[in-house]
């Protein structure tokens, strides 16, 4: 398994992790074993489009976003935004480090440092996104055999993880965003579908 060369392919939904599961698998080895080339050679997640011109929609994350507690569950199917907060809440300091107001209300945004394995070869880049979303995915349950919907509200580091890899399944990149998005029931040739995930509405 290696990244192909970025495409504008945007993700299809999955409707059992059977059909993903291969796949996913294949993807948790490569995170936890990476032969990764250019700048960077360790990554938070990596998105099923980076190694597929028809990709499904979910990602796989490291172990070490588990062991740091920012999720709990390898594989995150069917992600999508479903709230972004206009502001939120901050602990204000002085200069020796006490806390002199503890709810002051601040705009919902923040300057994360991002990299992405679509272009190895290219230095971080800063990218301005909301600090805290809620966000609805889905994660295998009962053994693969069905897929648990999970809504919760996710700050930080894994709030960036999140925006980065719905791009991606958006068929957006952090570097190239001039390119329209192709959808992958056209490569198939069927109308656009009802409902279903965001993404790509």
């Amino acid at each position: 398994m290696e990244i192909i060369k970025s495409h504008y392919a945007i993700s299809k939904p999955v409707q059992s992790y059977a059909e993903i599961k291969k796949e996913a698998e294949a993807l948790i080895k490569f995170i936890d074993r990476p032969q990764l080339k250019g700048y960077y050679n360790k990554a938070y997640a990596l998105c099923h489009c980076l190694f597929s011109e028809t990709p499904y929609a979910f990602f796989v994350v490291a172990d070490d976003v588990l062991v740091e507690g920012l999720l709990k569950h390898k594989v995150i199917i069917n992600p999508e935004i479903i709230e972004i907060p206009e502001t939120m809440k901050i602990k204000l300091k002085d200069q020796t480090g006490k806390v002199v107001r503890e709810d002051q209300e601040v705009p919902n945004k923040m300057t994360f440092k991002e990299a992405c394995f679509s272009f190895p070869y290219r230095q971080e880049k800063n990218i301005e996104r909301p600090f805290e979303i809620k966000v609805r995915y889905q994660v295998p349950a009962l053994f693969g055999l069905k897929l648990k919907t999970i809504e919760e509200y996710k700050i930080g580091v894994i709030s960036d993880i999140f925006q980065h890899e719905i791009d991606h399944m958006a068929g957006k990149n952090i570097f190239l965003q001039t390119q329209e998005p192709f959808k992958w029931w056209e490569l198939i040739g069927t109308p656009k579908p009802k409902g279903g995930t965001s993404i790509g509405k």
